[in-house]
């Protein structure tokens, strides 16, 4: 084997360099270049993979405080139905009542109308009672009044038969004295005729 000569060695070295530097120019450096931008490309792809998994993580969360939110809405809508229940019971309740308060009001109306009918007609019989009571009284007063003037001529004429009386019973007292007068003298005349 011969030993290459310095000019082949620099002819080889050229070759070489050439060799590289085509190598370098058309594949290493376009490579490295694409290789650069590939990374590039790989960062922007982890960046937007990050942003996505930083999103789908927030939307995680969202969708979990909406599920909770959902299920307490639904947990209050649950009793706002059981409030909304009781309430509509309450409801048929006071329209019971309320039917039953109409009926009541109803019967008082009536029985109102009835008594005050009842009381008109009361008040009908208690003023013709009245009337009558005073027409009575009217006619006890005249016949009072008849009464004290019949008692007053009565009083008179008795007053008037005692001073009659008493006249008489003088005349007869006196009648009386002058019998036995009369008599005493006849015994006395008696007594001296004989």
């Amino acid at each position: 084997m011969t030993t290459p000569t310095p000019e082949q060695n620099a002819q080889a070295i050229a070759q070489l360099t050439e060799a590289v530097n085509v190598l370098v120019s058309q594949f290493i450096r376009p490579n490295a270049q694409q290789a650069n931008a590939n990374r590039e490309s790989i960062n922007e792809v982890v960046e937007l993979l990050n942003r996505h998994a930083h999103a789908i993580t927030e939307i995680d969360q969202r969708l979990e405080a909406t599920t909770q939110r959902t299920a307490a809405n639904a947990e209050q809508i649950s009793a706002n139905s059981q409030q909304i229940a009781a309430l509509g019971e309450r409801i048929e309740q006071f329209d019971q009542r309320l039917e039953e308060t109409r009926a009541l009001v109803a019967q008082n109306a009536s029985d109102i109308a009835q008594a005050s009918a009842r009381h008109d007609q009361e008040m009908t019989e208690l003023r013709a009672m009245q009337d009558a009571n005073a027409q009575q009284i009217a006619e006890l007063g005249t016949m009072q009044d008849a009464n004290a003037q019949q008692i007053a001529d009565n009083t008179t004429n008795i007053t008037a038969l005692i001073e009659e009386n008493s006249a008489f019973r003088e005349s007869q007292q006196s009648q009386l004295a002058a019998i036995i007068g009369n008599g005493r003298r006849i015994d006395r005349l008696e007594q001296q005729a004989s």
